[in-house]
């Protein structure tokens, strides 16, 4: 083809390589909405005329999966979810590989200037071996093996629910008539979504959010809005030992890291919760907690092995209640919650996560 008297007409081919991995990530997505929907209703449909098992929830749950497991829809469906997310984040069209092409543009923005304070990195900190035995969510190396990995992550959450801004701001909806904090913080802020959500709802509050992962921290950082800067902050740490003050934080947040630890890391955290917390201040997270419904359920612990969340069940074994009581806490509650306003249904209308809000008040001194 010629080009014509005002340039050439073909594309650059950076520029028809980027347009490829759109065109294959919509096509994922649009993939990824059939299977949440149409597929899931017709598993739905299928064991509820070919499964016909006696206390499915309960003396009936061993055979009931194993029935349920034998259906060819189950296994399509199982099948859908596990490669589906493989193919969004690898090969040539994947979501790591498009950030590897814009790595010279995004390294330029992580070098520009920040504020003072704004953000503090830890180049001695060793990652917790849970954090790197394996790839969580199939992303490649996760979110701590490269600089510019808080971008795939981004990339990946930001057309599904997690990626909404309104998922944050219905969380912290929750909690504005509850507690009126100075200061917050943010555990396992990811590229900060969570932390901008909480000072955006308390604007009277300095916000500090910390992660494992120095390219999630650098990048929350580069994405503060100018309006929030002088109230939020982001340092490379770790939940568990943080090393920050004690008594210092009116409200302790995380948003959906629970499921990311073994049972004894979760232990640690409620503990590390209570010394961080001034007295009376409240810890509130938002996560899952495997639903009731035999199939539901089926489907929830599956998706740990499909998606590479090998510690999505573990908090669940612990006594939430009992847990953070011991640890100093009063006033427990666990409510179910919405991520948007058509999600909650029954029956349900699509393969959704089962999101709970885990709220916890320290004792007064």
């Amino acid at each position: 083809m010629k080009a014509s008297a005002q340039g050439p007409t073909n594309p650059s081919r950076a520029a028809l390589a980027d347009r490829e991995r759109q065109s294959y990530q919509r096509f994922l997505a649009a993939a990824r909405g059939y299977w949440a929907n149409d597929m899931f209703a017709a598993l739905r449909r299928h064991v509820a005329v070919e499964v016909q098992v006696n206390d499915p929830a309960g003396a009936g749950r061993d055979e009931f999966e194993a029935q349920v497991k034998n259906q060819p829809t189950y296994q399509l469906f199982a099948w859908f979810e596990r490669h589906l997310q493989r193919m969004r984040y690898s090969g040539p069209r994947g979501l790591v590989a498009g950030v590897e092409a814009r790595r010279e543009h995004l390294a330029a923005e992580l070098a520009q200037p920040l504020p003072q304070g704004l953000l503090e990195l830890d180049p001695d900190m060793d990652q917790p071996a849970y954090y790197t035995a394996c790839d969580i969510h199939q992303h490649p190396g996760g979110v701590g093996a490269d600089t510019l990995a808080a971008y795939v992550y981004r990339d990946a959450v930001r057309g599904g629910v997690v990626g909404k801004s309104t998922l944050h701001e219905r969380f912290t909806k929750q909690l504005t008539s509850r507690c009126r904090p100075s200061r917050v913080l943010d555990l396992g802020c990811g590229f900060g979504r969570s932390s901008h959500a909480f000072a955006a709802a308390f604007p009277d509050a300095f916000v500090h959010g910390i992660d494992l992962s120095a390219s999630c921290v650098t990048v929350a950082a580069h994405e503060t809005p100018e309006a929030l800067r002088p109230r939020m902050r982001f340092t490379q740490a770790d939940a568990l030992a943080s090393e920050l003050p004690a008594n210092d934080f009116d409200l302790v947040t995380s948003t959906m890291l629970l499921h990311e630890m073994p049972e004894a890391a979760v232990h640690m955290l409620i503990a590390e919760t209570g010394r961080l917390l001034v007295p009376g201040g409240m810890v509130a997270h938002l996560d899952f907690l495997p639903p009731s419904d035999p199939l539901l359920r089926l489907v929830y612990e599956g998706h740990a092995e499909r998606n590479n969340e090998p510690y999505l069940l573990e908090h669940s074994r612990i006594d939430l209640a009992s847990a953070y009581k011991a640890a100093g806490f009063r006033s427990v509650e666990i409510h179910d919650f919405a991520e948007d306003e058509h999600a909650r249904t029954d029956p349900p209308h699509s393969w959704r996560l089962p999101w709970k809000i885990i709220l916890a008040v320290k004792e007064e001194a």
